[in-house]
């Protein structure tokens, strides 16, 4: 919110696209887990560690009171664990540099700060493509279907042009939300007023 206060100050308009990752859990590799820990400094015993705690995993699968045979589990971390949370945000931490350095206006979630919508457009655009680029490099899916993309500007002149741009992400074309989006819990509207938000998860909402 800091961010898009700040653009408005400069009299420009901030985009965001909110890409929601795919069986997350399920797609830690471990090999590139570890690569990342030791790029990020993490010390030799802790990687060790959390190797060994992606070792030695099995599944097995169960139907009708019936189960199958044993099967080694090589990819993932255990979605009971508490400790599965944060080797994820690790795991996923490598997208955010590549992202930036392939789009400088572009955050860990796609943010984009320019005046004109078009560009803005255009800068998600690429944030996205390197994004699904990285995803295949590292055993990791998004759900472009429930990719959302939101428009926050304060110009109401000619505005419903504007929230009509696409974002193409892979084959598929993201309108900008008209309505609030949830984000972290957080109704966001394109005003930033949080009135949707007190509306859906406060008190009822009053008719006008």
């Amino acid at each position: 919110m800091k961010t898009v206060e700040e653009a408005w100050g400069r009299g420009n308009t901030t985009a965001v696209l909110l890409m929601d990752v795919k069986g997350a859990f399920p797609h830690v590799a471990k090999g590139n887990l570890i690569k990342r820990m030791e790029e990020m400094g993490f010390e030799a015993d802790l990687v060790r560690r959390v190797g060994s705690f992606m070792e030695d995993r099995k599944v097995i699968l169960s139907m009708d009171r019936k189960e199958g045979d044993s099967m080694d589990v090589e990819t993932g971390v255990p979605q009971e664990s508490p400790v599965s949370p944060v080797l994820f945000v690790i795991y996923l931490s490598g997208l955010f540099g590549q992202a930036e350095q392939t789009e400088e206006e572009c955050g860990s979630e796609g943010i984009s700060v320019v005046e004109d919508v078009g560009e803005c457009t255009q800068r998600l655009e690429r944030c996205a493509a390197e994004t699904t680029n990285w995803a295949k490099k590292n055993a990791c899916q998004f759900n472009i279907k429930k990719t959302e993309a939101m428009l926050f500007t304060r110009r109401r002149k000619n505005k419903e042009p504007k929230m009509n741009a696409r974002v193409r992400v892979g084959s598929h074309e993201v309108l900008y939300n008209k309505e609030a989006t949830r984000w972290l819990g957080v109704w966001l509207d394109d005003m930033l007023t949080l009135n949707d938000h007190m509306c859906k998860g406060i008190r009822p909402c009053m008719a006008s």
